[in-house]
């Protein structure tokens, strides 16, 4: 076998085995962080739905003494779907991501204190001693679930610290979990300012979910690829060279206008600082041009 077949064969070998482990490191990850983003959404829109069917619920027919199981069983079976997506959602997402490491922890931690919040407000658990000193209604307990929260919501800034489109909806989505302190100052319990993080991740998940969509987010992802630098060759020029090939970059129409007057003002810098152009360039004729045709007409020679 010729010796350049043989460095073929081991490149493709070598290729195939690091594609092969590549896979089995990430199994042929079938979900984006999109995916993650739109989870998260339809997650928090089924909280909302699960909210508003037990206020309408419990403060209606259950007062009344009428318990419809239809009724029951549609808000928990929502709540636990939109708990199994956001738990999906935020696993998908921690796989995803390199590194910020806060967020990763403080995204599972958030999940299991709704979760345990959700539980007590509907006196789903057993009555053991800490969870029979739970008060909703506690103004304490409502600032410190909004303040941690509000936290949480500042650690997605690690998606893309230096993107300001990032940075203008995690400043959003904390305003509208840190406005969640007027439901203690109406006297409303802990589950009210559940619903309003339930909004603000509405629209944070909504917002990058878009953003990701056009592609104004980039966030470094385990099993992406590398920017790849081509390059051409010019093997039968006359003086080879390896050229790299710079990448085409879209600019935008201010960047090409400014690009075009720095242009124009570097040309009419050279031509006014030029002494042997000045001349050409004032009265557009060459200055060391002679009147060869008119000395012709008089027989003359220029000198």
């Amino acid at each position: 076998m010729p010796k350049s077949e043989k460095k073929n064969a081991v490149r493709q070998k070598a290729a195939a085995a690091e594609n092969g482990a590549e896979r089995r490191d990430w199994r042929k990850r079938d979900y984006t962080l999109t995916d993650c983003m739109r989870f998260g959404l339809i997650a928090n829109i089924l909280f909302v739905v699960f909210i508003v069917i037990c206020l309408i619920y419990y403060y209606s027919l259950a007062r009344k003494g009428t318990y419809v199981i239809l009724f029951e069983t549609v808000a928990y079976t929502t709540e636990m779907l939109g708990f199994a997506l956001f738990i999906l959602s935020v696993v998908w997402t921690n796989k995803l991501v390199r590194a910020r490491g806060v967020m990763k922890v403080l995204l599972p931690v958030y999940i299991g204190i709704e979760v345990l919040l959700m539980l007590l407000e509907f006196e789903l658990l057993p009555d053991i001693v800490p969870f029979t000193l739970y008060n909703g209604l506690s103004l304490g307990l409502i600032i410190v679930h909004v303040l941690f929260s509000a936290g949480v919501s500042l650690s997605l800034l690690q998606m893309e610290p230096d993107n300001k489109r990032v940075q203008i909806i995690v400043a959003i989505t904390c305003g509208i979990i840190l406005s969640g302190m007027m439901t203690a100052a109406a006297h409303y319990r802990v589950y009210a300012s559940i619903l309003v993080n339930a909004f603000a991740y509405i629209f944070f998940f909504a917002a990058m979910y878009l953003l990701l969509q056009r592609e104004e987010v980039r966030v470094d992802c385990h099993g992406d690829r590398a920017e790849e630098t081509s390059f051409t060759s010019t093997m039968f020029a006359d003086s080879p060279l390896l050229q790299e090939k710079p990448e085409k970059r879209r600019r935008t129409l201010g960047q090409i206008a400014k690009d075009a007057a720095r242009q124009i003002s570097s040309e009419e810098q050279t031509v006014l600082t030029d002494e042997d152009e000045s001349f050409e360039y004032e009265f557009n004729v060459l200055e060391d041009d002679t009147d060869d045709d008119d000395l012709d007409d008089f027989g003359g020679d220029a000198e």
